[in-house]
């Protein structure tokens, strides 16, 4: 059973993207006519790092990168570790004296650059590893899929800005609702 301590916290964390370019799920046309549903084969967009607090707080937090610009920023080990101590900030200005970190087994998540943040962050910080090809153990990723639909657009985003504005408003809607974040990801829902 899984008990909400005062000074711990549980994140799910993981790693997404969205694109520029339209999602659409739901489409019509009029009757005898195909649907039309723009594309602009763009490969702009960002590149995400997200987690969510899923036993108490029910808080998302994330970074993002540029995807497909001459400044992109892939994903990699030094981002992981700096949303580590995005995490870590977080839950001390709370008060928080132990924050449990959950999340797959992704080479960036096991890098050695990783493992020594960890041990230099041993008496705080404690990385709980997923068994292979789980991803339904993780919270994080019904977060992602609530984030995409809530993303998704008749048409394309017409700038990355435009793209990051959205976002934002995604996580003040989120946060500004805790139950619905709890309803979606909330621990006891995956290990009660």
């Amino acid at each position: 059973m899984i008990e909400p301590l005062s000074d711990i916290s549980f994140w799910a964390l993981d790693e997404t993207n969205v694109l520029l370019e339209s999602n659409n799920y739901y489409s019509w046309s009029p009757k005898g006519q195909p649907t039309i549903i723009e594309k602009n084969g763009t490969r702009k967009g960002l590149n995400i790092i997200g987690a969510t607090e899923v036993l108490r707080d029910f808080y998302f937090l994330y970074e993002k990168y540029k995807k497909g610009t001459k400044d992109s920023i892939s994903i990699c080990a030094t981002e992981i570790i700096s949303f580590l101590e995005k995490l870590l900030e977080y839950d001390h200005q709370r008060g928080i004296e132990k924050t449990f970190v959950l999340l797959d087994n992704a080479s960036i998540h096991r890098a050695d650059l990783v493992k020594k943040f960890v041990r230099k962050n041993k008496d705080h910080l404690f990385l709980l590893f997923q068994p292979p090809y789980s991803p339904e153990l993780n919270p994080q990723e019904n977060m992602w899929n609530w984030m995409k639909k809530f993303l998704s657009n008749k048409s394309a985003y017409t700038s990355i800005e435009e793209l990051s504005n959205q976002l934002k408003i995604f996580s003040d809607y989120t946060n500004s609702n805790p139950e619905k974040i709890k309803q979606r990801a909330g621990a006891r829902n995956y290990f009660g």
